[in-house]
């Protein structure tokens, strides 16, 4: 039908809705509402919805979306179906609800391992985990790129929560204090893409916590083997499971915006669900054994390759991070 007719049955209709007359009352019973109800009934009339859908490059086709299911079979939506003939496109929907902002994108307190965090110069990144160093206080452990600018930081610096790309701004958000990175060698192989931020004094942390997984099971860092599987918490997609495809990854080179560095010693994640293990903004996640035990520091990403061609994550190996941070991970 042409546009114009399908907006007037898809009006017709509401209003026969509303009036009561689609059918008689008593066989609207069964839904535990009258039509002539339906306007002092919201929870009722919210079973369904009516629009105007494409058929063909100009054709139209009434629209009609059940979030009850039951109603598929029932006489109420057989009447709209007997008055728009071949012209409906029935289907069911389910529940409506708000797209609300994840989690991680969020302000956290107490900080969380996974939620949204970076230097005041920086997009955003992801809260790896929790360490201390020799001194015991407590300190965030991320990316270089995330908490130190890709080395263009300085010690001090404001680190906020959450990230500048998701709202969050000095003089409102700062968390902690750049504390030290270890510098990429744009002309040499690199090991790690990491650094720490020490907690400010009032700020609190869930230290342990895998908002979706459970609580981190232990400190000691442990070793990944080829085939093992592996989850973790990030900024940008949440929680995500993959499975080790390559250890000991020489010669792999990363764009960054100051240049491109190469890596040695790499680990290769790839997903194994439907979705990728990582995208922009994981930059920082610990990545954990099916046990949730530490097991390396997610850095980088590509955008091809892996199941369905959905990309592969790279990650340092967390024994080294820690090593070359001297630090260790606190819960």
């Amino acid at each position: 039908m042409k546009l114009d007719s399908a907006r007037g049955l898809k009006s017709s209709l509401i209003d026969k809705l509303v009036k009561g007359s689609l059918l008689p009352a008593t066989t609207i019973k069964s839904l535990g509402a009258t039509i002539a109800s339906f306007a002092a009934a919201p929870t009722s009339r919210a079973t369904l919805a009516l629009g105007i859908t494409r058929k063909g490059k100009t054709e139209y086709r009434l629209a009609v979306r059940l979030q009850q299911r039951s109603l598929d079979s029932d006489r109420f939506v057989a009447a709209i179906r007997a008055q728009a003939g071949r012209e409906a496109d029935v289907c069911y929907i389910g529940r409506v609800h708000p797209m609300s902002t994840p989690w991680h994108f969020k302000r956290q307190r107490p900080l969380l391992i996974g939620a949204s965090v970076g230097h005041f110069d920086v997009t955003a990144g992801t809260i790896g985990c929790f360490v201390r160093g020799s001194n015991g206080k407590l300190m965030i452990l991320s990316n270089n790129h995330v908490l130190a600018n890709e080395g263009d930081a300085k010690k001090g610096d404001a680190v906020i929560q959450p990230g500048d790309l998701d709202g969050g701004r000095p003089a409102t958000g700062t968390v902690a204090a750049l504390t030290r990175f270890v510098k990429f060698k744009w002309n040499g192989d690199n090991f790690v893409d990491a650094a720490v931020a020490t907690v400010n004094a009032g700020i609190t942390a869930d230290r342990g916590k895998l908002k979706g997984l459970g609580t981190l099971a232990g400190t000691e860092p442990v070793e990944l083997d080829i085939g093992e599987a592996v989850c973790k918490v990030g900024r940008t997609t949440g929680v995500t499971r993959g499975r080790v495809s390559s250890i000991e990854l020489d010669n792999v080179f990363v764009d960054y915006d100051n240049g491109r560095a190469s890596f040695d010693n790499q680990l290769e994640i790839e997903p194994t669900t439907s979705k990728p293990f990582s995208r922009g903004g994981d930059s920082g996640s610990l990545i954990v054994t099916a046990d949730l035990r530490p097991a390396a520091l997610l850095f980088a990403g590509s955008d091809h390759g892996g199941p369905n061609d959905l990309g592969v994550t790279f990650a340092n190996p967390i024994k080294r991070v820690l090593k070359d941070l001297k630090v260790k991970i606190a819960i």
